[in-house]
């Protein structure tokens, strides 16, 4: 079996919807949500003491954490592609589960920072985002914990036939790791 750790319910929802688009078989069972980024971090939890039973007793083959990146400036202890890099790294070695584990951080990858949502809009074009930049903007809406979401959700409105090109080159390294992660286990 294969599990992928992610944070949460919005984001395992969007990987599977990345998942059936390439058409690669899963079931719920394949992921493991922690709830936010803090608890990706928390090598006591429930979750990991038995992910590393699983792996012990060969239950589980392969593991892959997708993780945010987020902005530095919003969290400093987990925020930045770099910071999230190496306590990834850290948490792999510390459950001993180096052996058997890969990870992807999500963001957009000509900044290095943003979540799943800035990867799928990275893809989209600029004149069509700086129309949503400018909705926002003539709405007022400032409220910057649903800012991502209400981007995706307007994309998702103006382009409900096509809202993402999983084709894109900003998709090719994830779904190379979803590929062979899903498909050699």
């Amino acid at each position: 079996m294969v599990k992928i750790i992610c944070e949460g319910n919005s984001d395992k929802n969007k990987l599977k919807e990345i998942l059936s688009f390439l058409n690669i078989i899963y079931t719920d069972d394949n992921f493991i949500v922690m709830g936010n980024k803090s608890n990706i971090f928390k090598y006591e939890s429930d979750e990991y003491k038995t992910l590393i039973q699983l792996v012990k007793f060969k239950k589980v083959e392969k593991v892959l954490f997708v993780v945010d990146a987020d902005y530095e400036k919003d969290n400093a202890k987990y925020g930045g592609y770099k910071k999230t890099e190496n306590e990834l790294k850290s948490l792999i070695t510390a459950l001993k589960i180096e052996h058997v584990s890969d990870f992807y951080i999500t963001c957009n990858p000509i900044s290095n920072d943003g979540y799943l949502e800035s990867l799928l809009l990275s893809t989209v074009d600029d004149t069509l985002k700086n129309c949503y930049d400018d909705f926002l903007d003539c709405i007022k809406f400032k409220e910057k914990n649903h800012h991502k979401y209400i981007m995706e959700q307007l994309h998702k409105l103006t382009k409900p036939n096509k809202p993402y090109d999983l084709k894109h080159r900003n998709f090719e390294k994830l779904i190379d790791k979803l590929d062979s992660l899903l498909n050699e286990a």
